[in-house]
């Protein structure tokens, strides 16, 4: 298993705006956990989440996202565009990916609760708050999701970012939930749902895993379910909302 893989690890031949929509969570060799061969990728996005939204039917709505596997990596054949805030959110990255560098260091400290409304990173956000609630969760999201990553990568400890920029619980939490194993399908209602409108067969979809998103970036999904369908060689990712 990989945690925080990058983009290039996960897509062949990435555009460059993969990286302001899709954030890669986990990715797990099959070949170790006896469910295939080669390499599956479970990934956040930015964008989903409101059945309101009409995005790409039938490769991209609010509850799922399908990729084409070659190889080791995924290509997506959707496309992105529909999502509301597509427009802004280049800005918007590179705003924050900028601020991130020159400031990692001190937004990496751990914050006591009594000063988190002090810090740079929290006066940072709340000028983005004022400005536009999108503006202000992507990039929360953003700064989240780099900052759970880096301290990763310092302690190995799998621990929520917010543990240290908002004095949230600072347990360890779980890389996935369940990896391969049987699946009650009482409980997967929206997705056998996603299928019949599909006209998809349920049987040719293989439970690979499910992580929980949030504890990778806090914009993420609850829970995101990874399907692997080794006749068209297609990934399923499945997003349960609260």
């Amino acid at each position: 298993m990989k945690l925080f893989p990058s983009i290039e690890e996960v897509f062949k031949e990435p555009k460059e705006y993969y990286k302001y929509i899709f954030f890669p969570l986990l990715s797990i060799d099959l070949t170790k956990h006896n469910l295939g061969k080669g390499l599956v990728h479970f990934i956040s996005v930015w964008g989903n989440g409101d059945p309101d939204d009409e995005l790409d039917p039938g490769i991209f709505e609010y509850n799922y996202i399908k990729f084409k596997r070659d190889g080791n990596k995924y290509v997506f054949n959707g496309k992105l565009e529909n999502i509301e805030t597509f427009k802004n959110v280049e800005e918007w990255y590179e705003e924050a990916n900028k601020e991130y560098q020159n400031n990692k260091t001190d937004y990496l400290i751990q914050r006591d609760y009594k000063k988190v409304n002090e810090s740079n990173l929290y006066k940072s956000l709340e000028k983005r708050k004022n400005n536009d609630f999108d503006y202000y969760h992507y990039s929360k999201g953003l700064f989240n999701y780099w900052i759970t990553r880096d301290k990763y990568l310092e302690t190995t400890k799998f621990i929520q970012g917010g543990f240290y920029s908002d004095a949230n619980s600072g347990h360890e939490r779980d890389i996935f939930e369940k990896i391969g194993g049987e699946i009650n399908y009482d409980e997967f209602e929206y997705y056998l749902e996603l299928l019949e409108a599909n006209d998809e067969i349920k049987e040719n979809k293989k439970f690979i895993g499910s992580v929980t998103g949030y504890n990778y970036i806090s914009f993420g999904e609850d829970r995101i379910h990874l399907f692997l369908d080794e006749i068209k060689n297609e990934i399923l990712l499945h997003a349960d909302w609260s």
